[in-house]
């Protein structure tokens, strides 16, 4: 309560702020001096919500955690990393030597994207691709991947694509198509230095090892369907069994009208009231041209008519297509 003002001290402030004797111009501070800024190189590093790469890594998490489960021969957890966007060269300097780097495109969109596996998950893939059992550490620092492990990390990579281009589906088609792989990121540049990309991924944990798995998309590329990402909701291609056998059921038990049109002809309405039994009325279709079938009164068939077990029936000859009718 001390610090607040008596009706005094109010009258004397006022008072000398009418007569200027208090100062009420603000002090400069250092956040007030202009400073020059370079937009070529700043930095860019920053966290970012896209809702559409979301539901694609959802996706992903989902499928090969099951995949890499059954691979492994053992149950693994996969945890999705926060979307990053920064700058090209930042993002190739973080990646370690070796690394297991995979260069590809997503057709139809344009550009490069980048595939990213750690070293450590590329040699416990391998190990059990090979049969082996008891997980061994292995010194990862100056070594490259041999051919053959390099062949076997690309079956990893390929069931990667299978999902991938799942996951993308709803979002908006593509099909991922493999360029070439490698081990060391100086070869890997195939983005200009200060281009921005979006880096999304998550992190593999095994019983004492983990590991992550990156994707590296350019901006620009992504620039065409910018709407479809940062829409909220994105519609997920779930199929449930029961629910499609009932509806084929359903679909299967409806009844349909089907009507054979023997031919046509015009006539009077007074010749209509004058017909009597054993009048012939010709009609404008020749006996030896096919009868035309309406299904629901939509020319479908065209059949010869006949006799069928004492029954008048009509065998089908031809299936009318959409641009015949």
């Amino acid at each position: 309560m001390e610090n607040i003002l008596s009706q005094e001290e109010i009258d004397a402030l006022l008072a000398g702020l009418e007569s200027g004797q208090i100062d009420t111009t603000p002090e400069k501070t250092e956040t007030d001096k202009v400073k020059p800024f370079d937009f070529r190189h700043f930095t860019i590093s920053t966290r970012l919500k896209i809702p559409g790469l979301d539901v694609i890594n959802d996706h992903l998490i989902r499928s090969l955690r099951l995949g890499f489960s059954t691979l492994l021969r053992e149950m693994i957890d996969i945890n999705s990393l926060p979307t990053q966007m920064e700058r090209f060269k930042e993002f190739m300097n973080k990646i370690p030597v070796p690394t297991s780097i995979h260069i590809f495109k997503m057709e139809p969109l344009k550009g490069n994207y980048l595939l990213i596996i750690d070293a450590p998950l590329v040699f416990i893939f391998v190990e059990r691709f090979l049969g082996g059992g008891e997980r061994k550490i292995v010194k990862v620092e100056g070594r490259e991947f041999t051919p053959i492990e390099q062949r076997l990390i690309k079956k990893v990579v390929d069931m990667i694509f299978i999902e991938l281009e799942k996951a993308w589906r709803n979002i908006h088609p593509v099909k991922p198509k493999y360029i070439r792989g490698e081990v060391n990121p100086q070869f890997a540049r195939v983005l200009q230095p200060e281009e921005t990309v979006i880096v999304t991924g998550f992190n593999i944990e095994l019983e004492n090892l983990s590991g992550k798995i990156l994707f590296c998309h350019p901006l620009s590329a992504l620039q065409p369907i910018k709407d479809k990402l940062f829409s909220p909701y994105q519609i997920e291609e779930v199929v449930d069994p029961k629910w499609k056998r009932a509806l084929e059921r359903t679909v299967l038990d409806s009844q349909v009208e089907v009507k054979a049109i023997l031919g046509k002809t015009n006539i009077t309405l007074e010749d209509l009231l004058h017909l009597k039994e054993g009048d012939v009325l010709v009609l404008e279709k020749k006996i030896e041209e096919p009868i035309e079938v309406l299904i629901e009164n939509t020319p479908k068939i065209l059949g010869k008519l006949g006799i069928y077990k004492k029954h008048l029936a009509i065998q089908i000859e031809n299936f009318i297509k959409p641009q015949e009718e």
